[in-house]
């Protein structure tokens, strides 16, 4: 299996520096202030949410805030992204 790890990595880069290219550079930086606001609401609102959930599991305030921080990073909502920018022709 580590024999193919290199090259699953290699594509994933590809992927990534592909998708880097499809996007429209002046839009983005004409809506920045949105998508800033955007990230930042999403990261917020996915933080409360995970520190809430792990609040009821009985932990500390201090622990549900730490794990809701650590999981607050974007993930799978990058695919929701991508889905609106190829609606807006963002990318191709």
């Amino acid at each position: 299996m580590p024999a193919v790890e290199p090259i699953r990595n290699f594509f994933a880069a590809l992927f990534l520096a592909s998708i880097g290219m499809l996007i429209h550079v002046h839009f983005l930086w004409n809506h920045i202030d949105i998508l800033i606001a955007a990230v930042i609401l999403v990261i917020v609102v996915k933080t409360i949410l995970v520190a809430a959930v792990v609040k009821g599991f009985g932990y500390s305030n201090k622990t549900s805030l730490l794990v809701g921080m650590s999981l607050a990073q974007i993930g799978e909502f990058a695919f929701v992204l991508l889905s609106r920018a190829s609606n807006l022709h963002l990318v191709e």
